[in-house]
């Protein structure tokens, strides 16, 4: 009787044992799925402004707007996106205007940058700018930056390993 109870023991220790094991190898792969979920989502959100930007030039003669609260009816008829790191619709104040004064800063996507010197709260996304020099009214590029988790911009590396700044614009 006594080897009985020993042995339903050693299973239940075993058991606890491979589940604990099973924790601590998934958990984590798990845990990078949810932020890699994230920034796919912010991704998504920043294609959704980005239709919304060309839908307004489309009805604007080709004229890009100069800040959000112009395209903001062209966003899914001005429901804006859910914010994946709140769970919340978008606010007004979740697209921050932004304006270049290099005519090739919209495409600069190095990690050294003018886009990499964005920061702000997760799931935030610049609209930035790039006005003509002649006419201030006439917007000749934009860009779109997502922030990651850390309050940075979202980067990715391509197959040469060297990282760049994730950046949705009008020429890409």
């Amino acid at each position: 009787m006594y080897k009985k109870g020993l042995v339903r023991f050693l299973n239940v220790i075993i058991f606890f044992a491979i589940v604990l094991l099973m924790y601590m190898i998934l958990y984590p792969n798990y845990k990078d799925i949810q932020k890699e979920n994230k920034i796919g989502d912010v991704k998504t959100n920043m294609y959704t402004l980005r239709a919304a930007v060309e839908n307004f030039a489309a009805f604007n003669q080709g004229k890009y707007p100069h800040a959000f609260r112009e395209f903001k009816k062209y966003v899914d008829n001005g429901m804006l996106p859910t914010n994946p790191y709140t769970l919340m619709a978008m606010t007004d104040d979740e697209i921050v205007g932004n304006i270049y004064f290099d005519p090739v800063a919209f495409e600069d996507d190095s990690p050294d940058g003018v886009n990499a010197k964005f920061k702000g709260e997760p799931g935030v996304i610049f609209y930035s700018v790039y006005r003509s020099p002649g006419d201030t009214t006439f917007i000749i590029h934009y860009s779109l930056v997502g922030i990651n988790e850390e309050g940075k911009p979202i980067t990715f590396t391509d197959p040469g390993q060297k990282k760049h700044i994730f950046i949705i614009h009008d020429e890409s």
